[in-house]
């Protein structure tokens, strides 16, 4: 860390420490979330090496972090999405980005009020608005699935109806583990991976980002951001 870098103020502040709280994340994760902000510029990219911030810690606290305990410290931020992994040197060194915290606050609430306001001024009007749209949801998403060779029939509304982008990111991690090769279920498979979002695994995000973060498929996989 250089010494340019120490004169940078911290734009820490209460709503991080809101988030902090809110999510349970711990002393040590939300003190290397401090020294990745003081690494650069919030949203741009840099190479932070965790053992410098090891050594910080030891100089300040007295003692270092195990690798261990580093690294969950660091995928508990990964899983919560404060910092995105663009390329892996090392367990240590990395090429990331970190958010900012207004990236990290929910943006259902706003869009559930203009559903709702929709709703009052044309009820029946967007009701079956909302029912074409989820019937072509649910083709987009049976044709898809049929494309990749896996099958369900129109009663399974848990897996037709769920966001395509989603549909996407199951297919895609169907593949990633070898596909039909390895997988002897694959609707079984979908079906778990969609319950359980197994893209937001610190592991297999990581994968779908190294495979497909470069591809201008991404914001799609992603629409969130």
């Amino acid at each position: 860390m250089s010494q340019n870098t120490n004169k940078i103020n911290l734009p820490w502040t209460e709503e991080h420490e809101a988030f902090c709280y809110q999510h349970h994340i711990p002393p040590a994760a939300k003190s290397l979330w401090q020294w990745l902000i003081r690494q650069g510029e919030i949203a741009s990219e840099i190479e932070p090496d965790l053992s410098q911030f090891n050594a910080w810690i030891e100089k300040h606290r007295g003692k270092a972090y195990s690798h261990n305990y580093l690294k969950q410290m660091f995928e508990l931020l990964l899983n919560h999405r404060v910092v995105q992994v663009v390329k892996q040197y090392s367990w240590q060194i990395y090429k990331l980005l970190v958010r900012p915290l207004d990236w990290l606050k929910p943006r259902r609430e706003k869009n559930l009020q203009n559903s709702n306001s929709s709703y009052n001024l044309q009820p029946s009007n967007d009701s079956n608005a909302v029912k074409e749209s989820l019937q072509q949801q649910h083709s987009t998403n049976k044709q898809l699935l049929l494309d990749n060779g896996i099958y369900y029939d129109d009663d399974i509304t848990q897996v037709l109806h769920r966001p395509t982008n989603e549909i996407k990111l199951a297919i895609l991690i169907f593949i990633l583990r070898g596909g039909f090769e390895e997988i002897k279920n694959p609707e079984g498979f979908i079906r778990d991976c969609l319950r359980g979002k197994w893209w937001e695994h610190p592991r297999n995000y990581n994968h779908l980002l190294q495979a497909y973060g470069n591809s201008t498929e991404w914001d799609e996989l992603f629409p969130s951001g």
